[in-house]
């Protein structure tokens, strides 16, 4: 336990230590004020210009699947950025064989981001949603939203020699996220051709709500993660 304990305060110190990585930790609060004051503000000014009663708020939901999936995908981004720092400095590769072992590294560079980051996004989506969400959906929305962003961490850390190719990965693997447009602008069912992403079962479990479609969601983001973990096992020793 205290193995995992100094784990994670160096990861923190790492993070610390990096003022773009410090950055990034605030990016999900900067997104969430301009979602909670910008986009009603954005629809006022719109619906005054088009003299119509309604511009955006149909889409108000899809705003807030958007934030609660952006605070896990940029914290468990940190880790991968991490990661990707330690495998280039052999330190992934020590660490795995001291008490901490690959459990314990894995601990404390995916599971201590992705839990804080749940908590970060349900705090967000009370605090900064556009539309009303009880407990159980915001619990439920976190949880899927973190599975479906350590498939993203785990593909930058396979696919990445370094920090600056990482960095151009996340842009390509945050495409995963954007299933979750598909089914607002998508209603016939071409729009089953991006079942296979997680975030389109993401959108479609609240838009019902229909909560079956959390299985697809859960499942999909599963695989991702299985079909990544030899690889990314590889590379971390």
């Amino acid at each position: 336990m205290k193995a995992n304990v100094r784990s994670v305060q160096m990861f923190l110190r790492q993070i610390r230590q990096d003022s773009m990585l410090t950055l990034f930790c605030f990016l999900p609060l900067v997104i969430a004020a301009v979602f909670r004051f910008g986009i009603p503000f954005l629809e006022t000014q719109l619906c005054a210009l088009l003299n119509k009663p309604s511009v955006l708020r149909e889409y108000y939901l899809l705003f807030d699947l958007f934030l609660a999936v952006f605070a896990p995908y940029f914290l468990v981004f940190l880790s991968s950025m991490v990661m990707l720092a330690e495998i280039d400095e052999h330190v992934s590769a020590y660490l795995a064989v001291t008490p901490i072992r690959k459990q314990g590294y894995l601990v404390s560079r995916f599971l201590f981001p992705a839990l804080f980051a749940a908590l970060v996004s349900a705090a967000l989506m009370a605090c900064c949603s556009l539309t009303h969400w009880t407990i159980g959906n915001i619990a439920l929305l976190c949880l899927l939203s973190v599975l479906l962003c350590i498939p993203v961490a785990m593909m930058i850390v396979v696919f990445s020699h370094n920090r600056v190719e990482g960095m151009a990965l996340a842009k390509l693997a945050g495409l995963l996220l954007f299933g979750l447009p598909v089914p607002f602008f998508l209603t016939n069912e071409t729009q089953y051709l991006f079942a296979w992403l997680p975030s389109f079962w993401i959108a479609k479990v609240f838009m019902g709500p229909a909560y079956w479609a959390a299985i697809p969601a859960i499942v999909l983001s599963a695989v991702w993660i299985l079909l990544q973990y030899k690889r990314f096992e590889r590379k971390l020793l």
